[in-house]
């Protein structure tokens, strides 16, 4: 059986390469890129917090029947990048997974907090941080 890594961080090679010099190696050794996935918490909360609030909250004010899959296309529709699908030129927004897999920590929680600017300016509605969750 090969030694075995999964790289999860663009920078994650050059220290994986850099600790493989250092060893006596007597397998082969199989590297490959791994995704970073958003966390089963920062999924919870995503959905079960943030678009369950912003959607109960729009209902609440009357704003008509909004589901939170709804929520999700909209919020991503807004705040995401756009990338290219295929080789028509055609784009659409980035997956809220594939933000989590950019390498960048910070995306997935600047993500969320543009929803909650949103939802407090615009509607007036609180979301509530993680750490409020009990």
């Amino acid at each position: 059986m090969a030694n075995s890594w999964i790289i999860k961080h663009p920078g994650g090679w050059e220290s994986l390469f850099s600790f493989l010099r250092q060893m006596s190696l007597d397998k082969p050794v199989e590297v490959r890129w791994g995704s970073v996935r958003r966390s089963n918490q920062q999924n919870r909360y995503l959905f079960g917090v943030v678009y369950k609030t912003l959607a109960l909250g729009l209902m609440e004010q009357g704003r008509g029947p909004v589901d939170v899959d709804s929520i999700h296309y909209i919020c991503k529709e807004q705040f995401l990048p756009r990338v290219p699908v295929g080789t028509t030129g055609r784009t659409m927004p980035m997956s809220t997974t594939d933000l989590c897999r950019s390498g960048n920590e910070e995306s997935f929680q600047d993500y969320v907090e543009q929803i909650k600017e949103l939802a407090a300016s615009a509607y007036s509605i609180y979301i509530p941080d993680p750490s409020e969750e009990t």
